[in-house]
């Protein structure tokens, strides 16, 4: 336990709330809706609580020491963690067949972390985690940004099909096909008396689902396809 200064409290809240808004500014640049006011605030709980925890409680360990009564004073940093699980999971969205917010979801719990760490005086361990957090956010962002499109590559799938072909049922044995997540999918007249079937994927299919797409719409085995490009 600690007897904690007045201005001991108010710098680790500050310290707090300002390491946790550092954080927020990147995600604020980003464009994310849990920006600098949403992690500067958690920041801030997060402080509240660990000052609690090391400071609020001497009155109460002073009447209990002569009794068999206990006071836990991790009980209450130790479900912070917890408890930012909620906010974490609000920020995490399942858009057009893929996941967004999960890095929003972290740094909202690294803010914790370093608010928590505030609050209960361990400065290295705040600073540091704040240095390193703003770095994996924006200085790693462009490496990061290089991989995921080595990684996820989108892809176009384009079928010309003959007048009389059915694109509806086309597509019906396209979906069949284990393949990457849809992005979008329009069925259009072309120029032509044919019509084109353009399905968009988020990334590239496999070898395996590429082998099974050509041998399902092989122009040379049906009558209803006039070509089928893949391209990505």
């Amino acid at each position: 336990m600690a007897n904690l200064e007045t201005w001991d409290i108010v710098l680790r809240l500050v310290i707090g709330a300002a390491l946790g808004g550092l954080v927020g500014l990147e995600r604020e640049y980003a464009g994310q809706d849990a920006g600098f006011r949403t992690h500067l605030l958690l920041g801030l709980g997060s402080a509240v609580f660990g000052v609690v925890s090391v400071g609020a409680f001497d009155d109460f360990v002073a009447t209990t020491a002569s009794t068999n009564v206990r006071v836990d004073v991790t009980r209450i940093a130790s479900y912070v963690a917890a408890g930012v699980g909620f906010i974490g999971g609000g920020a995490i969205l399942k858009h057009r067949g893929t996941v967004r917010g999960i890095t929003t979801a972290t740094s909202l719990w690294t803010a914790a972390a370093v608010g928590l760490a505030s609050g209960v005086g361990y400065w290295i361990a705040a600073v540091t985690a704040t240095v390193i957090a703003l770095v994996a956010l924006a200085v790693l962002r462009p490496l990061s940004n290089w991989i995921d499109r080595r990684r996820h590559r989108p892809a176009t799938l384009v079928v010309v099909l003959e007048p009389s072909a059915d694109g509806t049922a086309v597509l019906s044995e396209i979906r069949e096909i284990s393949l990457p997540a849809i992005k979008s999918i329009r069925l259009a007249p072309d120029t032509t008396d044919t019509s084109e079937l353009v399905i968009e994927f988020w990334s590239q299919p496999n070898d395996d689902s590429t082998g099974q797409l050509t041998t399902l719409l092989s122009a040379d085995d049906r009558d209803d396809i006039r070509s089928v490009t893949l391209t990505g």
